[in-house]
């Protein structure tokens, strides 16, 4: 094997050719353009679901879910029904950049999600949005951060406001934010690879995937929720945003050397949502899979006030203020989230969704062995139950249309494998492809039924109008790359292996992903065939390294997804 290469991937979150292609060809996208024409490009097919925690959890890794265990923003807490906030020490396996560490080389990597508490490298990490706040321990070492600050780079994690966007003056300002954002962490990037050169680096841009939920609808005439006046103002806004990264990829990438190969990917495509909107507990109860606990007239008024004014509160108010009032009044805001979910009653209870999340929805099986007060049993019981939550899924039907609102329902031990696909939930409804939106079920039925379309004004910041795809992208140029070169096939779980193998570093046997090799000229691939290694990367069981958020990170995490759509 001849010495290997340096490697730089760029990140685009949420990335789509659907929409770069023909921008790359208008012109307005000229430094990924020529990555492209000097490169090789394919779709990068996502995980299941192709979604955000999962997604980068494979990548990191090599590996699919079932054998990283993090899949979503939330997991259930062990022996119980509630469930707590996930992060990196979630994921099992080690990651890309302690795989090139154990070889002597040194590593850099910026705003990946996924990535808080920050790992021990040799080099630096400064976490992505897991991270609970600026003031957290988010890097390391922990000096680099106020070095960062030293140098007067306004360093931000996330965008803590995109749910207050009420008026078009806001929505304009959060354009901007998210693009002052990515400066700063282009800065502090340039600044950390000066200071601390290292042989793998990474950054990971987050305003392609922000813009896309939040502004598909001024871009897309066809779209449910288009904003014929909006469009005026917005309707370039994601083009925008993305010219606006590639005008930064140029100053990351210039005055490169030649032996660093340089790749650009992104965890996920994207796509417009449709105003369809499932109730999917409430349908679970009509078909018999769950009961609701009864509850009085009273209470349901209470719970319906509760969940306006906590939409009002949330739309309205900052972050800071939110997290203020939550640390004066805890016990307010316990009553407030108690009142607005609808309770189960668990020993009537087959199936159920986790309803607070709204994007990503994952059906659990009540089972014994599981969860307290479970009423499935394993082997033909369970197997049993599967088949008939998952019809019950599929005979939901769109009332405006009666067409069946959930075209497929996965089965997730028949798409992951792995020490932890007991972690997984037991079914995922194809909601990237539906294209719907989760609302929270209502005991009593509701006005509007177990699937409707949501009409009327757009709660801006809060409803998303693009979702993920499952093909995101994939660049790869430099080196032996082929020029010019277009392929299919490519995955999230081939990333990682791609750069070990153009770095010179062996493989670990355990990775489900490969090394892109169709993209590479084959006479230097014959003459450096990918070294394997038997040995296995750790897998030791994410829960017994968990490290949870304190009650004021977990405040701080949830504010944040709220603020960007997710919960």
């Amino acid at each position: 094997m001849s010495d290997g290469y340096k490697v730089i991937v760029l990140g685009l979150d949420g990335a789509t050719f659907d929409l770069m292609l023909p921008w790359m060809e208008e012109g307005y996208l000229p430094a990924i353009a020529e990555l492209v024409q000097t490169g090789a490009r394919s779709p990068l097919e996502s995980t299941i679901p192709p979604h955000t925690p999962c997604a980068w959890s494979s990548f990191i890794t090599g590996k699919n879910p079932g054998k990283h265990g993090l899949l979503d923003f939330v997991e259930p807490v062990p022996g119980s029904h509630d469930f707590r906030f996930t992060n990196a020490s979630s994921r099992a396996g080690s990651s890309l950049w302690s795989l090139i560490n154990r070889h002597g080389l040194k590593t850099g990597v910026v705003n990946v999600p996924m990535t808080f508490p920050p790992e021990k490298v040799d080099g630096y990490l400064v976490s992505g949005l897991d991270a609970p706040h600026e003031q957290s321990e988010f890097t390391y070492p922990a000096t680099i951060r106020d070095e960062i600050a030293a140098r007067s780079i306004d360093y931000r994690i996330d965008l803590q406001h995109m749910g207050d966007m009420g008026t078009y003056a806001k929505c304009r300002s959060r354009l901007a934010e998210i693009c002052e954002i990515e400066t700063a962490r282009t800065e502090a990037f340039e600044y950390l690879r000066r200071q601390y050169p290292s042989e793998f680096q990474m950054l990971v841009y987050t305003a392609t995937d922000r813009v896309q939920h939040h502004f598909w609808h001024y871009m897309d005439p066809s779209h449910d929720k288009y904003d014929s006046e909006g469009a005026e103002l917005f309707r370039n806004a994601i083009r925008d945003v993305y010219v606006h990264v590639d005008h930064l990829i140029a100053r990351v990438l210039d005055g490169k050397d030649r032996d660093t190969i340089v790749m650009t990917m992104s965890d996920h495509g994207f796509g417009p949502t449709s105003s369809l909107r499932l109730r999917l507990n409430q349908s679970l109860a009509h078909r018999e899979h769950l009961r609701f606990q009864s509850e009085g007239g009273a209470s349901r008024v209470k719970r319906m006030l509760a969940g306006a004014v906590d939409r009002l509160l949330r739309s309205t108010l900052s972050c800071d203020f939110k997290r203020k009032l939550a640390a004066r009044f805890p016990r307010l805001r316990v009553w407030f989230e108690n009142l607005d979910e609808a309770r189960l009653e668990w020993s009537e209870t087959i199936a159920f969704a986790s309803e607070f999340y709204r994007a990503s929805p994952a059906i659990w099986i009540n089972r014994s062995g599981r969860f307290p007060d479970g009423t499935v049993g394993d082997g033909a019981e369970y197997e049993a139950a599967l088949e008939t939550t998952a019809a019950a899924l599929l005979s939901i039907t769109d009332s405006s249309t009666g067409e069946r609102a959930i075209n497929k329902v996965y089965r997730t031990r028949d798409i992951y494998h792995g020490s932890f696909v007991d972690r997984a939930p037991d079914l995922i409804p194809s909601w990237w492809d539906d294209g719907f939106l989760i609302e929270q079920s209502d005991p009593h039925g509701g006005p509007e039924g177990d699937a409707f379309r949501a009409e009327g004004d757009l709660w801006r910041g809060v409803e998303f109008t693009g979702s993920h795809r499952l093909d995101g992208i994939f660049t790869m140029t430099g080196g032996p790359v082929k020029p010019g070169y277009v392929f299919e096939g490519a995955k999230i779980t081939d990333v990682a292996p791609t750069v070990l193998y153009m770095m010179g570093l062996p493989i670990p046997a355990d990775m489900d992903g490969s090394p892109l090799l169709e993209a590479i000229d084959p006479l230097w691939v014959d003459e450096n065939p990918p070294l394997m290694t038997g040995d296995a990367s750790d897998e030791s069981a994410p829960s017994d390294a968990y490290q949870d958020f304190s009650s004021d990170e977990a405040e701080a995490v949830a504010q944040r997804l709220k603020a960007l759509g997710y919960i």
